[in-house]
Order: C-alpha cells, then sequence, then structure tokens
C-alpha cells in the first residue's frame, strides 16, 4: 500500500483504492473503490437526533449541553505502516464552542491490504453532561446506494425498549421506505441488535459489521431536517443516503405523556469501546443469498 501525509490529510491507496482520512477530526473524507467515489461528504461522530415527542423534556437539557452542535476535533494522528496494514490513531474530543469537552475519543482505523477498515472508537465521556441521545458513525453515501440488506430486528424500526414488533432475521429494503412517516417528523427508522448491513447501488456495494451488535439508520433525510420541519409532507430529500451506524441509542420512552425513561434504557455510560468492520466492494449482492430475506 502506498501512504502519504500533508498538514491535514492522510492517504492511503491500494489496488482498488485509495481513502483520504482528515487529521482535523480524524475521521475518512473520501473513499473510493474501483474508480467509485462513496462518500457526498466526510465521515462524522454523531451524538445528536432529531428528538421525538418522547424527547420533549429531555432536549431541553440536551440542547443546554449543545448536544446539538456537537462537533469532533482531533488533537494528535499516528500513522504506523505495517506488513500487513496502515494504522492511523488519532486522540479527539466532542465538543461544542463555548463549552468543555463533551467525551474524549480514541480513534483506532486498521486499512488492509484489500480496503477493509476495522474501527475502534474508544470513549470515555463527561460525566458532567446529561445521557446521550446516540453514538453513531455518520456516513453521507451516494444516494444510489439505496438497496439495504441487513441482518438483525426487522422490518419494523426497533429501539433498546421498543422492538417487540419486530424479529430478528435478514431483511432487505429501499432506503426511503426504512422511513417511518410520523406527522411530526422526528428519529425514527432504526433497526438494533444487528450484525451486518450492505448498502448497494446494482454494482457496489459498501457494508458495515460488528461481533458486537449495533444498530443502523439509513434515510434520504437528515436530522436536521427532521428536526426542522413540521409536518412529514414538507421533508425535503438530503440527495445523499445518510447512513448512521449506531453503537446505542437512549430509549425511546413514553415521557410525552407517562413517566422518565427508565434508567435501564437510558445511554447513560461513562467508558464504552465501539468496534466496527467497514467494506468497499465491487459486486452484485448474492442472489442465493437474497432468496432467503425476508421482504
Amino acid at each position: 500500500m502506498k501512504v502519504w501525509e500533508t498538514e491535514t490529510e492522510v492517504g492511503c491507496a491500494g489496488e482498488k483504492f485509495s481513502y483520504i482520512l482528515d487529521k482535523r477530526t480524524g475521521l475518512f473524507s473520501q473513499l473510493h473503490y474501483a474508480g467509485k467515489a462513496y462518500l457526498d461528504r466526510p465521515m462524522e461522530l454523531n451524538i445528536w437526533r432529531a428528538p421525538t415527542d418522547n424527547d420533549m423534556y429531555l432536549k431541553k437539557e440536551w440542547k443546554r449541553a449543545r448536544y446539538d452542535h456537537a462537533y469532533t476535533r482531533a488533537y494528535e494522528t499516528v500513522v504506523c505502516q505495517t506488513g500487513e496494514s496502515v494504522i492511523i490513531s488519532s486522540a479527539a474530543s466532542m465538543l461544542a464552542d463555548t463549552l468543555q469537552r463533551m467525551m474524549d475519543v480514541q480513534m483506532t482505523w486498521r486499512i488492509d491490504h484489500s480496503g477493509g477498515i476495522c474501527a475502534d472508537f474508544l470513549v470515555k465521556r463527561n460525566m458532567e453532561f446529561p445521557v446521550l441521545p446516540r453514538f453513531d458513525i455518520r456516513l453521507f453515501l451516494k444516494k444510489e446506494f439505496d438497496d439495504v440488506l441487513y441482518y438483525g430486528m426487522g422490518p419494523w424500526e426497533s429501539y433498546a425498549d421498543k422492538h417487540r414488533a419486530a424479529s430478528h432475521g435478514m431483511y432487505r429494503a429501499k432506503v426511503m421506505d426504512l422511513h417511518e412517516p410520523y406527522i411530526r417528523p422526528q428519529e425514527n427508522g432504526s433497526h438494533m441488535d444487528c450484525d451486518y448491513v450492505l448498502l448497494s447501488d446494482g454494482r457496489f456495494v459498501f457494508g458495515a459489521s460488528s461481533s458486537h451488535p449495533f444498530s443502523f439508520n439509513g434515510s434520504i433525510y437528515t436530522q436536521e431536517e427532521l428536526e426542522q420541519k413540521a409536518h412529514d409532507y414538507e421533508l425535503e430529500a438530503s440527495g445523499s443516503t445518510v447512513l448512521c451506524l449506531d453503537y446505542a441509542q437512549n430509549g425511546i420512552g413514553s415521557n410525552s405523556c407517562g413517566p422518565e425513561l427508565s434508567e435501564q434504557y437510558q445511554f447513560g455510560s461513562e467508558l464504552f469501546l465501539f468496534s466496527v468492520k467497514l467494506g468497499c466492494y465491487e459486486k452484485m449482492l448474492d442472489e442465493k443469498l437474497l432468496k432467503n430475506v425476508n421482504i
């Protein structure tokens, strides 16, 4: 593999792939595979969600903490090349202007010769801040990546405290069909307990998997759009396939008219590790596999 550095970027390229990581965030800004650009925008670490009706009281605490303005800042990035892989490590934090750090994040990316990426995010929260809405990697894939295959809870949306209607299995759907059309737009469409998720444009595939079950959300809308609009029919598509790979989300609860969310469903962990594998591929989804997909 070829590796190069500038003041602001780390580049890594193999026979079929070329990736660019932004040293200012510790996250990838470009993913190219077999000549195909996968991203419309740089990756993000994300802790915000479009507040639900049941977040009506909690969202006041979240906004005081400026979770809706959080961004990632990397302070140091170190690159190490071995015979097997390229390892990029960044010491970073999530914060918002005028506030102290919300959390420290140690990010490690391992890129192998085929372009496979193993990512580890070791997170230590500042416990002066309230429980988190979520923690995820947010990707803005090209909009043509609209065919989704996943192994997890489906076909209906599922959250830590809201998944009795879903069952564990393999499912396939179009991204636009993963959206739940609540009259008031809000967080929706998550699928928990996933082993993997694949998004395809018919030729190229982007995949994510983990040995620790994760949640994902695929949408044509951004969380900012969901929060800003008062009615579902007012929503405007982002022009990208917005993919959130969640370590966890705060539960949904019933606090719009009932008690506060039970502590067992709150995302209040102080220290956690999110490990996920990412990959870009150039092939159709296996047709034999798709015959067993629940639609």
